[in-house]
């Protein structure tokens, strides 16, 4: 049930004179139809069903020829391994825009530059969150003042943000996160991006940085990208800090346009802890993974058939693998993981 904040904003926005002329509605959703072939989780162990996984309403606004607003609402079911599942929807973005010719500042709750420009070229979100997202490393909006643009016709991009850290909650205390990004183009369908983040950290706080190198390569038919990214935790008690927590994960992708209606995708990850800890990524949708691998892999295999321009069927599964475990586990190391989906996505 949409909460009373959200009512009242669509209202105000439905209201307003200039709705028809300056403001743009688009829905995203997509969902599966999955099968849990098989987890070492019991409970987990041959569940199926249907799932909505993720709703997305957003409303643009162009306010005047320099600026623009957005407010985007998201509902979305829990996975199954939750405590909870509902489609309650929340406030995703809220911002207002000032262009300034090839650049732009925001104000509000705005996107972070953590994973857009992967995601931008895996393309299939719908099947499943880029690495950083999916292992939980950060956050796709955060609220705060970003500043965004190009130089010599976008062959350099850059994108900052100055942000609470507390992702889509509310601010409650007074350390900051900051990010940044620079992406070069040097020819046309190239693109090499760096991108790090910090999350300030004192006394009893937790302080994090993600560090990454991503290069893109997209032609007509085609787009692939090679993702490094390396998370460090510090870890604090009393203010006296003690052993970091470090994790890392490489990345490689592939989508290609096979006729007018099939695609083909492939995706492999390969995640590693260091220090003996967890992996720790209990972030795939219809399963968790071993709390003692220190090392997996997982493999996305999936076939895209675009029944019309803006519904797509994607048979896929994911595999995960595991290599290593923490030296203090003595059980068996846990077979396979794998999950056969139909997913289905549908935009407007």
């Amino acid at each position: 049930m949409l909460n009373k904040k959200s009512v009242l904003v669509l209202l105000v926005l439905f209201s307003s004179r200039s709705f028809s002329a300056e403001m743009k509605v688009s829905t995203l959703f997509f969902g599966d139809y999955y099968w849990n072939k098989h987890t070492d989780t019991a409970a987990n162990n041959g569940l199926h069903g249907l799932a909505l996984r993720r709703i997305y309403v957003t409303l643009d606004s162009s306010l005047d020829e320099k600026h623009d607003a957005k407010l985007q609402l998201e509902a979305n079911q829990a996975s199954p391994t939750a405590p909870a599942a509902n489609s309650s929807p929340y406030i995703k973005q809220a911002n207002v825009t000032r262009k300034f010719g090839s650049h732009a500042a925001s104000i509000g709750m705005v996107g972070t530059p953590t994973w857009s420009t992967v995601e931008t070229y895996w393309i299939y979100r719908d099947v499943e969150k880029t690495p950083v997202d999916l292992l939980g490393w950060g956050g796709a909006v955060d609220g705060g003042v970003s500043l965004k643009g190009s130089f010599m016709d976008k062959m350099l991009m850059y994108h900052v943000l100055y942000g609470n850290g507390a992702k889509t909650g509310q601010e409650t205390d007074k350390y900051k996160q900051f990010y940044a990004s620079l992406g070069f183009s040097p020819v046309s369908g190239l693109l090499i991006e760096l991108y790090s983040d910090k999350k300030d950290s004192f006394k009893s706080q937790t302080g994090a940085t993600v560090n990454q190198l991503y290069i893109a390569y997209q032609m007509e038919g085609l787009s692939t990208g090679v993702q490094y990214a390396a998370y460090k935790l510090e870890t604090q008690s009393g203010g006296v800090a003690s052993v970091d927590i470090k994790r890392r994960v490489i990345s490689a992708h592939a989508a290609k346009t096979l006729t007018e209606t099939w695609s083909a995708l492939a995706r492999y990850d390969m995640v590693e802890a260091y220090t003996d800890a967890s992996v720790n990524t209990a972030n795939l949708y219809y399963l968790s993974t071993s709390a003692n691998a220190t090392e997996y892999n997982l493999l996305i295999l999936g076939a895209d058939y675009k029944s019309c321009e803006n519904f797509h069927i994607i048979p896929n599964i994911e595999r995960v693998t595991y290599s290593e475990q923490k030296s203090t586990v003595t059980t068996v190391r846990p077979k396979a993981d794998e999950i056969v989906r139909i997913t289905f996505s549908y935009k407007f």
